[in-house]
């Protein structure tokens, strides 16, 4: 995790580390310094596009009622 840029900041105070496609292999074949300064870095705001929707992110536990009658 590292902090977030402004384009997040509404929902989180954290972010993933976000790569471009060209940093794949400094990722798996870098140094200890390239993986810390991934850490570090926060990705400019204009590369996020943030899009709310009404769709809960944690999806509803099924009754076992619900699973007997789907049988």
């Amino acid at each position: 995790m590292t902090e977030c840029n402004e384009a997040i900041r509404p929902v989180h105070d954290r972010m993933p580390v976000l790569l471009h496609a060209d940093e794949y292999d400094r990722l798996l074949r870098g140094s200890f310094d390239d993986l810390i300064a991934f850490q570090e870095r926060c990705l400019p705001d204009d590369l996020i596009e943030m899009t709310r929707t009404d769709e809960l992110w944690v999806k509803r536990k099924i009754a076992q009622s619900d699973v007997m009658a789907a049988s």
